[in-house]
Protein backbone atom coordinates (compact mmCIF):
# COMPACT_ATOMS: atom_id res chain seq x y z
CA UNK A 1 0.00 0.00 0.00
CA UNK A 2 0.95 3.53 -0.71
CA UNK A 3 0.96 6.56 1.43
CA UNK A 4 -2.48 7.60 0.16
CA UNK A 5 -3.82 4.47 0.34
CA UNK A 6 -3.02 4.59 4.00
CA UNK A 7 -3.71 8.08 4.98
CA UNK A 8 -7.15 7.75 3.23
CA UNK A 9 -7.95 4.59 5.23
CA UNK A 10 -7.15 5.92 8.44
CA UNK A 11 -9.23 9.15 7.32
CA UNK A 12 -12.03 6.69 6.55
CA UNK A 13 -11.70 5.08 10.02
CA UNK A 14 -11.91 8.25 12.19
CA UNK A 15 -14.73 9.36 10.06
CA UNK A 16 -16.63 6.49 10.71
CA UNK A 17 -15.67 6.25 14.61
CA UNK A 18 -16.72 10.36 14.91
CA UNK A 19 -20.00 9.49 13.22
CA UNK A 20 -20.98 6.95 15.19
CA UNK A 21 -20.32 8.72 18.06
CA UNK A 22 -22.05 12.23 17.17
CA UNK A 23 -25.24 9.49 15.93
CA UNK A 24 -25.29 7.85 19.80
CA UNK A 25 -24.59 11.62 21.20
CA UNK A 26 -27.99 13.02 19.52
CA UNK A 27 -31.35 13.09 21.28
CA UNK A 28 -33.70 10.88 19.99
CA UNK A 29 -37.04 9.47 21.14
CA UNK A 30 -35.82 7.05 23.37
CA UNK A 31 -33.74 10.20 25.04
CA UNK A 32 -30.36 9.40 23.19
CA UNK A 33 -27.25 8.42 24.90
CA UNK A 34 -26.99 10.92 26.97
CA UNK A 35 -30.26 9.57 29.06
CA UNK A 36 -28.26 6.74 30.11
CA UNK A 37 -26.22 9.56 31.81
CA UNK A 38 -28.59 10.89 34.16
CA UNK A 39 -31.12 11.81 31.62
CA UNK A 40 -29.51 15.21 30.57
CA UNK A 41 -29.58 14.70 27.14
CA UNK A 42 -28.52 17.36 24.68
CA UNK A 43 -29.85 19.69 27.12
CA UNK A 44 -26.04 19.26 28.94
CA UNK A 45 -24.30 21.16 26.09
CA UNK A 46 -26.52 24.14 25.61
CA UNK A 47 -30.07 24.80 24.35
CA UNK A 48 -28.65 24.46 20.88
CA UNK A 49 -27.04 21.46 21.04
CA UNK A 50 -29.82 19.77 18.74
CA UNK A 51 -28.62 21.88 15.68
CA UNK A 52 -25.13 21.78 15.97
CA UNK A 53 -25.30 18.02 16.31
CA UNK A 54 -27.12 17.79 12.81
CA UNK A 55 -24.89 19.95 11.25
CA UNK A 56 -21.89 17.78 12.53
CA UNK A 57 -24.25 14.75 11.05
CA UNK A 58 -24.34 16.17 7.92
CA UNK A 59 -21.00 17.15 7.34
CA UNK A 60 -19.86 13.37 8.59
CA UNK A 61 -22.23 11.87 6.81
CA UNK A 62 -20.85 13.51 3.30
CA UNK A 63 -17.44 12.86 4.33
CA UNK A 64 -18.15 9.17 5.40
CA UNK A 65 -20.11 8.54 1.66
CA UNK A 66 -16.86 10.21 -0.37
CA UNK A 67 -14.01 8.54 1.77
CA UNK A 68 -16.24 5.39 1.23
CA UNK A 69 -16.09 5.87 -2.83
CA UNK A 70 -12.36 6.98 -2.83
CA UNK A 71 -11.34 4.03 -0.48
CA UNK A 72 -12.91 1.35 -2.52
CA UNK A 73 -11.36 2.65 -5.78
CA UNK A 74 -8.37 3.36 -4.59
CA UNK A 75 -7.90 -0.29 -2.42
CA UNK A 76 -9.73 -2.37 -5.11
CA UNK A 77 -7.50 -5.27 -6.02
CA UNK A 78 -5.11 -5.52 -9.32
CA UNK A 79 -8.08 -6.78 -11.88
CA UNK A 80 -5.30 -9.38 -13.73
CA UNK A 81 -1.87 -9.85 -15.32
CA UNK A 82 -1.63 -8.20 -18.50
CA UNK A 83 -1.20 -10.41 -21.63
CA UNK A 84 2.65 -11.21 -22.69
CA UNK A 85 3.03 -8.25 -25.88
CA UNK A 86 3.69 -10.25 -29.47
CA UNK A 87 6.01 -9.45 -32.13
CA UNK A 88 5.08 -9.44 -36.23
CA UNK A 89 6.61 -10.87 -38.03
CA UNK A 90 7.98 -13.17 -35.19
CA UNK A 91 11.38 -13.38 -33.81
CA UNK A 92 13.73 -15.33 -36.46
CA UNK A 93 16.93 -14.98 -38.45
CA UNK A 94 16.92 -11.67 -41.26
CA UNK A 95 18.97 -10.72 -43.60
CA UNK A 96 17.58 -7.18 -44.08
CA UNK A 97 16.01 -4.45 -41.87
CA UNK A 98 12.38 -4.96 -41.14
CA UNK A 99 9.56 -3.35 -39.81
CA UNK A 100 8.60 -5.21 -36.60
CA UNK A 101 4.88 -4.20 -35.08
CA UNK A 102 4.15 -5.25 -31.13
CA UNK A 103 0.62 -5.44 -30.32
CA UNK A 104 -1.20 -6.63 -26.42
CA UNK A 105 -4.04 -8.48 -26.01
CA UNK A 106 -5.36 -6.30 -22.76
CA UNK A 107 -7.60 -3.70 -23.45
CA UNK A 108 -5.99 -0.18 -22.37
CA UNK A 109 -2.04 -1.98 -21.32
CA UNK A 110 0.76 0.50 -23.03
CA UNK A 111 3.82 -1.20 -24.51
CA UNK A 112 7.23 -0.25 -22.90
CA UNK A 113 10.28 -1.77 -25.12
CA UNK A 114 14.05 -1.25 -24.83
CA UNK A 115 16.61 -2.24 -28.13
CA UNK A 116 19.93 -2.34 -25.73
CA UNK A 117 19.43 -5.47 -24.03
CA UNK A 118 18.14 -3.83 -20.60
CA UNK A 119 14.60 -5.35 -19.27
CA UNK A 120 11.61 -2.65 -20.10
CA UNK A 121 10.48 -0.64 -17.11
CA UNK A 122 7.08 1.98 -16.82
CA UNK A 123 10.09 4.68 -17.84
CA UNK A 124 11.24 3.01 -20.71
CA UNK A 125 10.15 3.97 -24.37
CA UNK A 126 6.41 3.66 -24.81
CA UNK A 127 5.37 2.33 -27.97
CA UNK A 128 3.35 4.86 -30.43
CA UNK A 129 1.15 2.04 -32.71
CA UNK A 130 4.47 2.88 -35.38
CA UNK A 131 6.50 0.10 -36.61
CA UNK A 132 9.88 0.00 -35.20
CA UNK A 133 13.03 -0.48 -37.85
CA UNK A 134 14.80 -3.64 -36.38
CA UNK A 135 18.08 -4.22 -38.27
CA UNK A 136 19.88 -7.75 -38.50
CA UNK A 137 21.48 -8.34 -35.18
CA UNK A 138 18.62 -6.37 -33.23
CA UNK A 139 17.41 -7.62 -29.54
CA UNK A 140 13.83 -5.98 -28.48
CA UNK A 141 12.38 -6.35 -24.84
CA UNK A 142 8.92 -5.76 -24.67
CA UNK A 143 6.63 -5.68 -22.07
CA UNK A 144 2.97 -4.53 -21.00
CA UNK A 145 1.77 -2.48 -18.32
CA UNK A 146 -1.73 -1.47 -17.07
CA UNK A 147 -2.60 1.15 -14.22
CA UNK A 148 -3.78 -0.99 -10.58
CA UNK A 149 -2.88 -4.12 -12.98
CA UNK A 150 0.18 -6.96 -12.78
CA UNK A 151 2.64 -6.22 -15.36
CA UNK A 152 3.04 -8.98 -18.49
CA UNK A 153 6.66 -11.07 -18.10
CA UNK A 154 8.82 -9.26 -20.26
CA UNK A 155 9.22 -10.57 -23.68
CA UNK A 156 12.21 -11.19 -26.03
CA UNK A 157 12.43 -10.80 -29.49
CA UNK A 158 15.84 -11.83 -31.24
CA UNK A 159 16.19 -11.01 -34.82
CA UNK A 160 19.91 -12.11 -35.87
CA UNK A 161 21.79 -12.03 -38.67
CA UNK A 162 20.97 -15.09 -41.41
CA UNK A 163 24.57 -16.89 -41.57
CA UNK A 164 25.04 -18.78 -45.20
CA UNK A 165 26.78 -21.16 -43.26
CA UNK A 166 24.36 -22.22 -40.63
CA UNK A 167 21.81 -25.26 -42.24
CA UNK A 168 18.24 -24.93 -42.45
CA UNK A 169 16.54 -26.88 -40.11
CA UNK A 170 13.40 -28.13 -42.00
CA UNK A 171 10.22 -28.74 -39.59
CA UNK A 172 9.17 -31.75 -38.52
CA UNK A 173 7.40 -33.52 -40.64
CA UNK A 174 8.53 -31.92 -43.92
CA UNK A 175 10.45 -33.86 -46.25
CA UNK A 176 14.26 -32.41 -46.73
CA UNK A 177 14.77 -33.20 -50.57
CA UNK A 178 12.14 -34.12 -53.11
CA UNK A 179 12.14 -37.55 -54.48
CA UNK A 180 14.30 -38.50 -57.99
CA UNK A 181 12.27 -39.12 -60.58
CA UNK A 182 13.50 -41.92 -62.76
CA UNK A 183 15.72 -40.94 -65.85
CA UNK A 184 15.37 -44.30 -67.62
CA UNK A 185 12.38 -45.47 -69.18
CA UNK A 186 11.88 -49.27 -67.88
CA UNK A 187 13.03 -52.62 -69.94
CA UNK A 188 9.93 -53.82 -71.48
CA UNK A 189 11.07 -58.03 -72.47
CA UNK A 190 11.58 -58.26 -76.52
CA UNK A 191 8.35 -60.45 -77.82
CA UNK A 192 9.63 -63.86 -79.76
CA UNK A 193 9.78 -63.57 -83.28
CA UNK A 194 9.64 -67.13 -84.58
CA UNK A 195 6.97 -69.56 -83.79
CA UNK A 196 7.26 -72.44 -81.61
CA UNK A 197 7.81 -75.46 -83.33
CA UNK A 198 5.14 -78.39 -83.31
CA UNK A 199 5.51 -81.94 -83.64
Amino acid sequence: MGFWDILVSVLFLVISLLLILIVLLQKGKGGGLGAAFGGAGSSAFGTRTGDVFTWITIVLTGLFLLLAVGTNLMLRPAPGLVAQPTFQPPPAPISENVKVTLACATKGADIRYTTDGRDPDENSAEYTNQPLNVEPGSIIKAIGIRDKWESSPVVVGKYPLVDANTPVVPLPGTPTTMPARPTTKPVVPAMPTTAPATN
